[in-house]
């Protein structure tokens, strides 16, 4: 089976794409590397506000795309929180599911959000490539992880 879990009939690895809104550049290069080694597609953003944007732009070229974001809550100019808010508000991007991941502190609350799943900083790789494939196999979710 080729990386990404297509079989080449149903074309599911067309819709194996995630989005990380990550402000930390190292952080987001390691979580992106983790993803790209099992075959999954990334499109990077800093922050909330070019989330937001690339969000639309990956829309407007695939309406499956992203299968699932991958945030983090403490970012400069636009927050995850802020970002989540304005996603869910937003009906051409509301329905992508979000993996909130941050450090432990942060997920006090998180509640009203309605995350897909919550994974601490520090994170297993493992653990956050099985969320990823859970969310867009469009698994329920797990919550904490």
């Amino acid at each position: 089976m080729p990386a990404g879990g297509a079989d080449g009939v149903t074309g599911t690895a067309a819709a194996t794409h995630v989005m990380v809104v990550e402000d930390d550049r190292d952080t987001r290069e390691v979580v992106k590397l983790i993803l790209e080694l099992e075959g999954i597609g990334v499109t990077e953003a800093a922050d909330g506000l070019e989330a937001l944007q690339s969000l639309h732009n990956l829309r407007a070229e695939n309406p499956l795309l992203p299968c699932v974001i991958v945030l983090d809550i403490m970012m400069p100019r636009c927050s995850g929180t802020e970002f989540r808010r304005r996603q869910l508000e937003d009906p051409l991007i509301s329905d992508v599911p979000v993996i909130v991941l941050s450090a432990i502190a942060d997920q006090m609350r998180l509640d009203d959000l309605e995350t897909y799943a919550n994974v601490s900083k520090p994170f297993d790789p493992d653990q956050l490539v099985r969320v990823v494939r859970e969310a867009c196999a469009g698994q329920q979710p797990g919550r904490s992880v």
